[in-house]
């Protein structure tokens, strides 16, 4: 039953681009950049620790105090360090201060459009479910939800998110490093859920049913 949890909802996720939107970042948690991977890695798990021991609005205050402590004591130094001891000294926030950070119109309203897309087409595929216009989807979709109510009682959301963004870096790696080994034994996985799965709508009359609808 975990599998066709773990099978709807990569579906879903394929359906509403999240899989494409993370492999935008594919060089990131490959750590092909490994500074550059350890500190966003590393500021983001900070972050999510802190969440779970104090409130968002303390993290995000605090975060900001420590942010612009550093840039005030980096000019500091540099305003010292030119002026009083008349060195030459690079400003390390200098390519920041021209940078743009505003948003263009145009990509608002575009991701707009798009989240707008999305969001109809996740109500529309919830009525189709909750109504079980389809027997065999909406019963794997209840049997997730029942998978999902053992979950809720061993995580909590910030638990999940964590092992979550934990996980994103360090099992691809791990796949990447070990691809011949793991493969045979996916294949081998795959083809017993597969057989489990089919075992277990083959007992369902009304799955069978709805399937055969559909296909006419």
């Amino acid at each position: 039953m975990i599998s066709l949890l773990v099978i709807t909802v990569a579906k879903k996720a394929i359906d509403m681009g999240l899989i494409k939107f993370i492999m935008g970042f594919e060089s990131t948690y490959h750590w092909e950049d490994p500074i550059y991977t350890g500190v966003v890695f590393g500021t983001v798990m900070a972050t999510l620790i802190s969440i779970c021991y104090y409130s968002l609005i303390s993290v995000c205050a605090y975060t900001s105090l420590f942010i612009l402590m550093c840039v005030a004591g980096l000019k500091l130094y540099t305003y010292v360090m030119v002026t009083f001891l008349k060195k030459e000294t690079a400003n390390p926030i200098a390519k920041y201060t021209g940078m743009d950070v505003t948003i263009a119109p145009e990509r608002v309203n575009e991701m707009a459009n798009k989240a707008t897309t999305k969001l109809n087409s996740a109500i529309l595929e919830l009525r189709r479910l909750f109504l079980v216009e389809n027997m065999m989807d909406s019963i794997k979709f209840g049997l997730s939800l029942w998978v999902l109510t053992y979950i809720g009682s061993w995580f909590n959301a910030m638990t999940l998110i964590i092992m979550s963004w934990v996980g994103l870096f360090t099992i691809p790696k791990i796949y990447l490093n070990n691809k011949a080994q793991i493969d045979p034994v996916l294949d081998q996985v795959k083809g017993k859920l597969d057989e489990v799965s089919g075992k277990v709508f083959a007992m369902i009359p009304q799955g069978k049913g709805a399937a055969e609808k559909k296909e006419e």
